[in-house]
């Protein structure tokens, strides 16, 4: 179980969806759940992890349902990440200074929201670049959080976010991110694959992950019951902070 909570910890940033008929393409996006399959190496170690993604895009509300290799079931609002072991019936809340470092959780979020959800959360735009035909704009931190978070660039090309790069308050690189295949969804263009990495001080890989999604099910009329899902209870949780 520590080695699962341990391996859902990387940085801040994204990852997401699909191909579907021309009605689908024009209506606005409310829910959204697709199946996804994610490989993690860390320490000379590949796990491999299964599971079916909801997304409230009202909200920004997501939660993630792990079937594969044990049963999990997360749920990321904002600056706040809960999971809970339905097995065990044992849950953790993580609270964080900044967005939940989930690359296939900020992906969806960032290709929904206005923004990409970075002001929601208290990022300004800084500046911007282009560069081969490819748009790159560069996100401050919260003034008051300057010390704990760096900035963000993300590069754009067609409309599409195709990477994302979060550096330290010190400027290092802790991660990159890379979006492809993407999906039209309303007016939205989403990254059905993603790959990820973080790095230490020395620019060394920490974590390398790749995610690809399917099976994607659009704003249907009786949404998945697990998009509403909400820890029992009678389980306590156990605060921490991140």
């Amino acid at each position: 179980m520590l080695q699962s909570l341990k391996s859902l910890q990387f940085f801040n940033t994204f990852s997401l969806v699909f191909l579907l008929c021309h009605t689908l393409h024009a209506a606005p996006l409310k829910t959204l759940s697709l199946d996804f399959t994610r490989e993690l190496t860390e320490n000379n170690k590949t796990e491999h992890i299964a599971g079916t993604l909801h997304y409230n895009v009202q909200t920004a509300r997501v939660v993630v349902e792990v079937t594969q290799p044990l049963k999990q079931i997360m749920v990321v609002k904002d600056n706040v990440l809960e999971i809970y072991y339905p097995v065990e019936k044992q849950a953790f809340r993580f609270t964080s200074e900044g967005r939940i470092p989930l690359p296939f959780v900020e992906s969806i979020i960032q290709s929904t929201q206005v923004e990409y959800g970075l002001t929601a959360i208290g990022y300004t735009l800084d500046k911007h670049d282009v560069v081969d035909r490819v748009l790159y704009t560069y996100w401050a931190p919260p003034e008051k959080a300057k010390d704990k978070l760096g900035p963000i660039i993300l590069g754009m090309r067609d409309d599409r976010l195709i990477s994302a790069e979060v550096k330290n308050p010190n400027g290092h690189i802790i991660g990159r991110s890379r979006y492809q295949n993407h999906r039209k969804v309303g007016m939205n263009y989403i990254p059905m694959a993603v790959t990820s990495s973080t790095y230490d001080e020395k620019s060394e890989v920490l974590q390398h992950e790749q995610i690809v999604y399917r099976n994607p099910q659009v704003n249907p009329e009786q949404p998945n019951a697990m998009v509403n899902f909400t820890i029992p209870e009678s389980v306590e949780v156990k605060e921490i902070k991140w």
